[in-house]
């Protein structure tokens, strides 16, 4: 395990060549800080020429120092990876929304919401087109049964304004509760079945992936990545008793397109690189999706909400019925979920006649599960709540490789913010901040590998620290980014809490603060968290502190941008040794290092594939186990090489550890955490970590485990499948021999009571099926499993039930996801060839209750049951979490 640097060591080394801040701001800062802390307003000076150790002229991705230290290339963020430029939308296929057919007032005087719909629908259905508001005033709200006032979900659309301060659009709806004023989204990620795993476990950056199948497979496919929260990356983190609530857990983490796929070797190549460890153990999966909606657009327009006239703007007001917190929590301008390749450009709020301060009810622009998406020229400022619950943030990433730049943020809560595992790749570039209340940070999870480069803080900083908020079940913050920069920081005031500081970091791993100038140029990266067992060993990096000035280049994304435009065509696509995927593939890396395995005394064989089909190469083998290869292209008479330096391990892998959990690809366990229900079975998979710091499956390396319960009244072993019998806790312990070394791992289980079932007799189903999902799947209705679902977004999604033989049946039990809070509405149609339908219940709703219900119909003979979803009462989400047929 790292270690914190000692504190002696580490302040000499920061002292040589620091700039010394001014009297007062060391004395701020010293007051400010704890003992153990020291001063952080020092730092490693740069090189002569500017520029950082880290970012040497002939930087390549996958540099890295003497340390392991490197930065990400984070070039890709923004509108088609900053590929091309924004399109300029045309004046001659405008739809004017105030012309006939829609005649939307633009005045102000009469709302406007279905007239501006009517005509995004209709550019919708064209396959795209402008949306056009001329200067005026346009009154919106949302209407019955809906939670947004103005939606695009499809392609093409773009939403524009005369301009800034000309054309206005203003919501004037006082409670927007969990609202949107305008949503880009068409729901979520949706899977389309082709899935497959990883082949090997990835610890470096890599766009190129070893998997198990590449069939289902093309290129320019969308795919999401995603990993489950497994106790073997809980405790890596040291996040095992803060983040327990969410093991087991499949959670979101890359959302990529490919670009090449090779089907003999077993690869598939991403457009961008990837920013995390992909480790077996985690069970990363890789999956197909539709094509999101994408080149969407809003532009050149002023946004606003009607201040809430109530009292009551506490923090936890929220919750307090009646008040102003409550009636604007969660309330949204703009909300994209689930789009790429879009952009928001040229944008502010405004003061509406009548407000007293407030432009917005509470939160800003919000890039959910997003990718691609640039936010350009956009003002956000002075929401009326900025109580806790995420309200009064005007800026929030959860989404990757999005860019937000030129833009600013006045009066929030927290101006800029990052949240969850998905938040990653993001640049936050040539922002600025102003007066929030708490700090611009990184929020909550694991947000990883993002860049701000050139925020400038008045009465603001950066945070990106351990957060303990003292619950060990539902604390959703903890260690909160890892390898992110922060790159030519500069401090025009400091926020009121931190005085002398505009960063402060203590991150996962490695972290780094690069360049600070202004007025405030100190940082504090001498941070002793708040979870002891918190991994964020050793500190961070601080280096050019107030020297910001002559930091080479002043911008490190507009810098590595340039340099892959430039270079793109000289890349490789693919790069494999002996035909194995190299690990840290990146398109434009120059150098590799590559061990081989211990006893290796052949050359290894290198094949690569350009980037560019136009370009060229030839391959230098290396003449021995540990020579060198080389790989020259060459395009339109340039060339560029890429060495491969190969060593053979001095000595054989050797196991660290052994992890156990369970085997979710079959069914058995409950779909959250270590637990399954008494009477049920699951098979469990080992994990071995080596000593040359790779995950592998126990079971491919062909050697025994031996599995033993702690408690065999409560659960007994056979083989790798675990038999519970009661409801309690146990222990399995794990042992195995590898390389003469012996590992072994105790991990707690639950066995929890059955789910109550209705009474019989209930009919068998051979197989369920469904129009769509989320990821939730339709296999999760009859697992049995109270933590699992399936669920579909829109009305007229069905799930369909074949049984193993027509059946007389006459009624169907449904236990509803959040069935106590809000009612379902459905059809229920049979059928007994799969083609022909006869509804047997038509526009039914269910109770608000959180047990299952009943629903009786004349009896009728049936192979195929299938309910079709109209929604609920608050959205059009179908989520059924249990669903039985009665029947003889």
């Amino acid at each position: 395990m790292r270690r914190k640097w000692p504190f002696l060591v580490l302040a000499l080394t920061l002292a040589v060549g620091m700039s010394v801040p001014a009297t007062n701001e060391v004395q701020a800062l010293m007051k400010d800080q704890q003992p153990s802390q020291g001063s952080a307003s020092e730092g490693m000076s740069l090189d002569k020429d500017g520029r950082s150790r880290l970012y040497p002229k002939n930087w390549y991705p996958g540099y890295r120092d003497e340390q392991g230290r490197f930065l990400h290339d984070f070039s890709y963020a923004g509108y088609q990876r900053g590929e091309e430029e924004i399109p300029r939308t045309k004046k001659n296929k405008r739809i004017d929304v105030t012309k006939a057919p829609y005649h939307a007032d633009s005045s102000g005087g009469s709302d406007s919401t279905a007239a501006i719909q009517k005509a995004i629908d209709d550019a919708s259905l064209l396959g795209g087109g402008v949306v056009y508001l001329p200067k005026g005033t346009y009154r919106v709200a949302p209407q019955p049964g809906k939670d947004y006032a103005l939606n695009i979900s499809a392609s093409h659309v773009v939403l524009k304004g005369d301009g800034m301060n000309k054309t206005h659009i203003y919501n004037a709806q006082e409670n927007m509760k969990n609202k949107d004023i305008i949503r880009v989204s068409s729901g979520d990620w949706k899977k389309t079945g082709a899935a497959t795993k990883l082949r090997k476990s990835l610890t470096d950056p890599t766009a190129l992936l070893p998997v198990e199948d590449t069939s289902g497979f093309a290129v320019n496919d969308y795919v999401v990545i995603t990993f489950e929260t497994t106790p073997g990356f809980l405790s890596e983190l040291g996040m095992q008793n803060k983040w327990s609530s969410r093991l087991g857990k499949v959670e979101p983490l890359f959302y990529r397109q490919i670009v090449a796929v090779d089907s003999a070797n077993k690869t598939l190549t991403l457009d961008i690189p990837t920013r995390y460890p992909l480790k077996l153990r985690d069970h990363i999966t890789i999956s197909r999706t539709e094509d999101p909606i994408a080149e969407i657009g809003l532009e050149d327009f002023s946004i606003a909400n009607v201040q809430n006239p109530k009292p009551g703007l506490g923090e936890d007001d929220f919750k307090v019925i009646g008040t102003a917190g409550y009636e604007s929590d969660n309330a949204k301008a703009i909300n994209v979920v689930a789009a790429a390749n879009s952009w928001i450009r040229n944008i502010s709020t405004y003061k509406p006649s009548g407000n007293t301060d407030y432009h917005i009810l509470s939160k800003g622009i919000i890039l959910d599960r997003t990718k691609n998406v640039t936010v350009d020229n956009v003002t956000m400022q002075y929401p009326q709540y900025r109580g806790a619950n995420g309200n009064g943030y005007l800026y929030q990433f959860i989404g990757n490789d999005n860019l937000i730049k030129n833009s600013k943020a006045v009066g929030a809560r927290h101006s800029f913010t990052y949240a969850n595992f998905s938040a990653n790749g993001n640049v936050l570039q040539g922002a600025y901040s102003e007066n929030p209340s708490l700090l611009t940070d990184f929020h909550m999870y694991l947000s990883m590998a993002n860049l701000i480069d050139n925020l400038v803080v008045n009465g603001d900083a950066i945070s990106a620290i351990t957060r303990d908020y003292g619950s060990s079940e539902t604390n959703r913050h903890g260690v909160v980014t890892t390898e992110s920069v922060f790159w030519n920081t500069s401090g025009q005031a400091a926020h009121r809490s931190k005085p002398g500081v505009i960063v402060e970091s203590e991150q996962f791993g490695n972290g780094y603060v690069i360049g600070t100038k202004g007025s405030v140029t100190g940082v504090n990266v001498h941070i002793v968290g708040s979870i002891p067992d918190a991994n964020t060993q050793p500190f961070d990096m601080a280096e050019g502190i107030g020297e910001g000035t002559r930091l080479s280049p002043q911008s490190l994304y507009q810098d590595q941008s340039k340099n892959r435009m430039d270079q793109i065509n000289l890349g490789l696509q693919s790069l494999l040794i002996d035909g194995e995927a190299i690990p840290g593939m990146q398109f434009l890396r120059t150098e590799y290092a590559h061990t081989l395995p211990y006893g290796t005394t052949e050359p290894p064989v290198i094949a690569a594939t350009p980037f560019s089909k136009d370009a060229k190469i030839s391959i230098r083998q290396p003449s021995g186990a540990d020579g060198t290869g080389e790989i020259i292209i060459t395009y339109r008479g340039h060339t560029r090489k890429v060495k491969v330096n190969f060593n053979v391990a001095a000595t054989p892998v050797l196991p660290e550890n052994i992890s156990i959990t369970p085997n979710k690809a079959v069914p058995g366990w409950r779909v959250a955490g270590n637990a399954i229900s008494a009477g049920r079975s699951g098979e469990l998979a080992s994990y071995l970590t080596l000593d040359n710091g790779e995950v592998v499956q126990i079971s491919d390396l062909n050697i025994p485990v031996t599995y033993a319960s702690s408690d065999e009244t409560i659960g007994h072993m056979e083989g790798n499948t675990f038999h519970a019998t009661k409801a309690g806790m146990v222990d399995i312990i794990a042992r195995c021999v590898f390389q003469g070394v012996t590992v072994e791992a105790r991990e707690r289980f639950e066995v929890k009571e059955p789910m109550v079932e209705p009474d019989g007799p209930l009919a068998a189903v051979a197989k369920v099926t469904a129009s769509a999902d989320d990821g939730n799947l339709p296999i999760h209705t009859l697992d049995r499993d109270p933590d699992s679902r399936w669920s579909a977004d829109g009305k007229g999604q069905y799930l369909q039930l074949e049984l193993e033989q027509p059946t007389l049946v006459d009624q169907v039990s449904i236990l509803f996801y959040n069935g106590h809070t809000r009612s379902n509405a459905f059809d229920l149609e049979v059928s007994t060839d799969g083609v022909n339908y006869q509804k047997v219940l038509s526009s039914v709703s269910s109770k608000k209750q959180a047990t299952y219900e009943t629903f009786a119909f004349a009896p009728v003979q049936a192979k195929y049951i299938r309910y079709v979803g109209q929604g609920n009462e608050i959205n059009t989400w179908n989520s059924i979490v249990e669903i039985w047929v009665h029947g003889e």
